[in-house]
């Protein structure tokens, strides 16, 4: 059958390789809850790579949001070249960082009210390469001019941040402020090594909500059944289900072609997608193209039967939101399905 949904897996019609990857997806999306910057990916150096260069505009001439601030704070900091004003706070003892270098560093991003729109977590500095635009442009152009060991505060003209487009925590136009305390240069295997015990102690956090985050689940389930009077059965792995009218067969199994009929909803009944007015949706068991608990939860009914399929989030859409101009999943969600089976070919 034809989904509604054109190159966008919707609740039922899962694209192959999603499911089997959505663990991995998972993680990745749930990292976003814990780091407050997305770490660029490792370039790596090649006798014919071409070194890239900031895109450094002038900024305008009307610097006077900053120069405001600077004179009412009683603040008399050096000046850029490029515009950008600049405060050493201390002078570091190392070597200046080259272009390329895999640059350690702690920060905080103020707004010129003081508003904090983004910092560096105490235990886990940022790293990034500099000079590979992997950074706002003010830092490529200005991280490489402070010994390592310095501790700078940045006042930057918006055209060198975010210019006109902002972020959805600092208006259009806006100049910042950086603390920014230059830590170290990592080589190519400690940036490695460094990635690597982040990305472990990141996962550490993930699986524990993800643990706590099914219990709450299950209780949230529990409550739901019990308040609705539902006789489910509950498998093992969390998902509940309720046969409403028996069918004749023998029940699903891996490898069997599934025709059904359903009504995804939220626990407050809300319906998020339907095939009422569509042709069964059909999928083959075993080849993961719709949600695990679905899947899974369908095995235990036959042809003709019906009923009520309550799914936790980790066995749906975990973490990882679905968004599309027709249907939206928040992150966690628990899903209900009212399901049909209309035919089993083996």
């Amino acid at each position: 059958m034809k989904s509604k949904f054109k190159k966008i897996s919707n609740p039922i019609n899962l694209k192959v390789g999603l499911q089997k990857k959505i663990i991995f997806l998972t993680f990745i999306s749930f990292l976003l809850f814990f780091t407050t910057k997305i770490f660029a990916e490792k370039i790596k150096f090649t006798s014919d790579f071409q070194e890239l260069k900031p895109d450094i505009r002038h900024p305008k001439s009307d610097t006077s949001d900053i120069e405001i601030f600077l004179q009412h704070n009683n603040i008399k900091p050096q000046q850029s070249k490029e515009g950008i004003y600049f405060k050493i706070e201390k002078e570091g003892s190392g070597e200046l960082p080259k272009t390329g270098d895999y640059l350690k560093i702690n920060y905080v991003g103020k707004l010129i009210d003081g508003k904090i729109f983004d910092k560096s977590a105490p235990d886990e500095p940022f790293v990034f390469q500099l000079g590979y635009r992997q950074v706002l442009p003010c830092w490529d152009l200005m991280l490489g001019r402070f010994k390592i060991g310095s501790k700078i505060t940045l006042f930057v003209p918006a055209e060198l941040a975010y210019g006109k487009s902002g972020t959805e925590n600092i208006p259009p136009d806006a100049p910042l402020i950086f603390e920014i305390d230059i830590q170290s240069v990592l080589s190519a295997g400690e940036y490695d090594s460094y990635m690597r015990s982040l990305e472990s102690k990141e996962k550490q956090i993930f699986e524990q909500r993800s643990a706590e985050q099914f219990i709450k689940d299950k209780q949230i389930i529990n409550d739901y059944v019990m308040s609705k009077k539902l006789k489910a059965q509950r498998t093992s792995s969390g998902v509940s289900f309720l046969i409403t009218k028996v069918g004749k067969g023998d029940n699903i199994r891996s490898g069997n072609t599934v025709a059904f009929n359903y009504d995804g909803m939220f626990l407050d009944e809300k319906i998020f997608d339907s095939n009422k007015n569509r042709s069964p949706f059909s999928f083959t068991v075993g080849e993961g193209k719709i949600i695990a608990g679905l899947e899974e939860a369908l095995t235990h009914f036959n042809k003709g039967s019906e009923g009520i399929i309550i799914i936790p989030s980790k066995l749906a859409y975990g973490a990882t939101p679905l968004d599309d101009s027709k249907i939206i999943i928040p992150a966690f969600s628990i899903l209900l399905f009212k399901v049909q089976v209309v035919d089993i070919n083996k």
